[in-house]
């Protein structure tokens, strides 16, 4: 066993003022420390330190600061590269993130995919979720659709995209109820615009939601949707596959590596409203599909996506490492 030191920052885009004494900071205490490896989680502006330090360095990079890196401005392209270039071992959660390191020049042998595991003790079919029905006043026959995003434009979640198809769902089916966990800046928009199209009664916001309570939500559910725009391999994705459900989601790389349509769920088209209402409707209205999407879903967690597996993987990276 080895002492494992976590230094807390603030990031550089959200008090772009500290980032010289920051970096300051961190080289003081890597020299004070002098740690025998140090596991880099931005890729970006503090990066710089522990390059200058000298020290080997895990990276782990994942979702938008991957995905936008070709289309980033210079500055930040070129902080990212540097920090994938002089880094010991990289890591990333999808294969999609995985190709554009190696399109940015980084040895492929260098590039481990390790997911972010799910505990599938805490995650899985049999939770029971009846409780949460009950909280949310959800009737014993209602067909219910949870969203687990958060209410933000960057990263671009898109839940506006899932409340503008109830209506078109609501069309075919009025036993149909939905569950939309999470806050974020866009809470007060959303809330207004389930208001707006008159379809308020259909819908439950959650809020935020203590992680060990998140599977019992999902357990409520009969359908899991995602509307976000751009995503490596998303966790909330691979807790509703764990828990079973039967996913619809946007038709993206890091979906496409998790869901093959028709397979063990869906994809439809970015900003489509209409689309994602078709596949709610056709599951709606499928029960043994629902079964056999989210049987589907479970078994590749077990096979490729547990914690337990997950958490095996990163710590031979660091006895190798050593």
């Amino acid at each position: 066993m080895f002492p494992v030191y976590v230094l807390p920052m603030l990031t550089w885009m959200n008090s772009p003022w500290l980032l010289a004494p920051n970096i300051s900071r961190i080289m003081r205490f890597l020299k004070k420390i002098q740690p025998d490896l140090v596991h880099l989680y931005v890729q970006h502006f503090y990066s710089l330190p522990i390059i200058m330090s000298g020290f080997p360095y895990i990276l782990t990079a994942w979702g938008n600061e991957v995905l936008k890196l070709p289309r980033d401005n210079p500055i930040l392209k070129s902080l990212g590269r540097c920090a994938a270039t002089n880094a010991h071992k990289i890591t990333v959660d999808a294969e999609c993130a995985k190709k554009i390191w190696i399109e940015s020049g980084v040895p492929e042998n260098r590039i481990e995919v390790i997911f972010y595991g799910v505990d599938i003790s805490m995650f899985n079919p049999n939770i029971d979720g009846q409780g949460i029905r009950k909280q949310l006043e959800l009737g014993r026959n209602d067909i219910v659709v949870i969203s687990t995003r958060a209410f933000y434009e960057d990263p671009p979640y898109d839940v506006e995209c899932l409340i503008r198809a109830i209506p078109l769902i609501l069309k075919k089916h009025e036993n149909i109820k939905f569950i939309i966990k999470g806050a974020g800046p866009l809470e007060d928009y959303l809330k207004r615009l389930t208001r707006e199209l008159n379809v308020s009664k259909y819908v439950r916001f959650a809020g935020l939601v203590p992680h060990h309570e998140v599977a019992q939500y999902l357990a409520a559910a009969d359908i899991y949707v995602s509307t976000c725009l751009i995503d490596s391999t998303s966790v909330s994705l691979l807790e509703a596959m764990a828990c079973g459900l039967p996913p619809v989601v946007t038709d993206i790389p890091g979906n496409r590596e998790w869901i093959e349509n028709g397979v063990n769920g869906f994809l439809f088209p970015l900003r489509n409203p209409k689309a994602l209402a078709e596949k709610i409707i056709e599951l709606a209205e499928n029960e043994p599909l629902r079964k056999r999407f989210g049987e589907k879903c479970f078994q590749i967690i077990k096979r490729k996506a547990t914690w337990k597996e997950s958490i095996a993987k990163m710590e031979a990276i660091y006895k190798s490492l050593l």
